[in-house]
């Protein structure tokens, strides 16, 4: 009875050990089966191990799946995978220098030099004299072009020639026969002036536009006005000066020289109150003389912007000033720069 109860006890131990044993592999086997996208679930309790597998090998098929055994078994930290086709290849690179398109709300800037041509015809002197001839004058400068949405705002800063030769002038509405009523006029004058042209422009094609608006600058004078009385040429004198009337003359060099009515002596012009003779420099604005010390610049501008490639641009214009028409040729570097990568 004895060796029954202990043979019963030692088989109970026996079964509680296997039952232990294979309670691991009995709860896997339970787990429920992994989702495939393409077909049914795999890896089932009750499907059966492949023919011919290791042994040892899982009955779910595990050793067989590698998306199974892959989410089993994830990698270590830090040795993630990377599916590089998937990757998106770098943007082809969009920067041009002959892409001279302006996005719209966008400034860019230009900084330059400009040489302009200023014509004052003889038929605008005589408005105010008779006599006279036409003048060609000289005009350099600086600018700056802040340009936004087909419109430009162009400041610069000018010197500019006023200079002449040797003219005779004859006071307008006065007899021709007194030399009294004419004198010779010489300009050194120079001004240094700051303007500003607010131009607008319509694309004519993709390098080229045609452009319109007006100038406006004002500047300072200095330099000389000579302004000499002459009386007329004595038979052997070569004269300096011929009249339209024929009539030859030559520059005052002394108060009263020639005699009375010669054209040398204070009585011979009106108001006068100061001897032009010996080159005579007229006396500024600010002096009670005939000299300005500001100059006016108001014009309307019309011309062309040419465009070749991002970092530069010309304008080539044209205008009627208060002194005349001009002409103007400019260049200016665009300080747009590349973005960076």
């Amino acid at each position: 009875m004895r060796k029954s109860r202990h043979a019963r006890r030692n088989a109970s131990a026996l079964v509680t050990l296997a039952l232990c044993a294979a309670a691991p592999f009995a709860i896997a086997q339970t787990k429920p089966p992994a989702k495939d996208a393409k077909g049914p679930a795999t890896g089932a309790a009750s499907a059966p191990a492949a023919s011919g597998a290791p042994s040892g090998s899982a009955a779910s098929g595990w050793g067989t799946d590698p998306a199974l055994a892959e989410s089993a078994h994830p990698p270590a930290s830090g040795s993630a995978k990377t599916d590089f086709s998937t990757v998106s290849a770098p943007p082809a690179e969009a920067w041009s220098h002959t892409d001279v398109h302006e996005e719209s709300g966008k400034t860019y800037m230009f900084i330059g030099a400009r040489y302009r041509g200023n014509i004052v015809p003889k038929f605008l002197l005589n408005a105010f004299v008779d006599e006279g001839k036409t003048i060609y004058n000289n005009s350099f400068g600086f600018e700056f072009d802040l340009r936004k949405d087909n419109f430009s705002f162009v400041p610069g800063l000018h010197y500019m020639e006023l200079g002449t030769q040797d003219m005779l002038f004859h006071q307008k509405n006065t007899p021709t026969n007194i030399p009294g009523n004419y004198s010779r006029v010489n300009s050194s004058m120079k001004t240094i002036m700051a303007s500003v042209d607010l131009l607008w422009s319509t694309k004519l094609s993709k390098n080229v536009d045609l452009e319109y608006g007006a100038g406006f600058g004002v500047g300072v004078l200095f330099g000389d006005l000579v302004n000499n009385w002459v009386r007329e040429a004595r038979a052997g004198e070569t004269p300096e000066f011929v009249a339209d009337t024929g009539r030859g003359y030559i520059r005052c060099k002394t108060e009263g020289e020639g005699g009375a009515g010669s054209g040398c002596n204070k009585p011979d012009h009106q108001n006068s109150q100061d001897a032009k003779v010996g080159d005579y420099t007229e006396k500024s604005w600010a002096n009670g003389g005939s000299k300005p010390f500001l100059f006016v610049w108001l014009t309307p501008d019309v011309g062309l912007r040419i465009k070749p490639v991002k970092e530069f641009e010309a304008r080539i214009n044209f205008g009627f000033a208060l002194t005349g028409p001009w002409f103007g040729i400019s260049g200016y570097y665009g300080l747009e720069k590349k973005p960076e990568k």
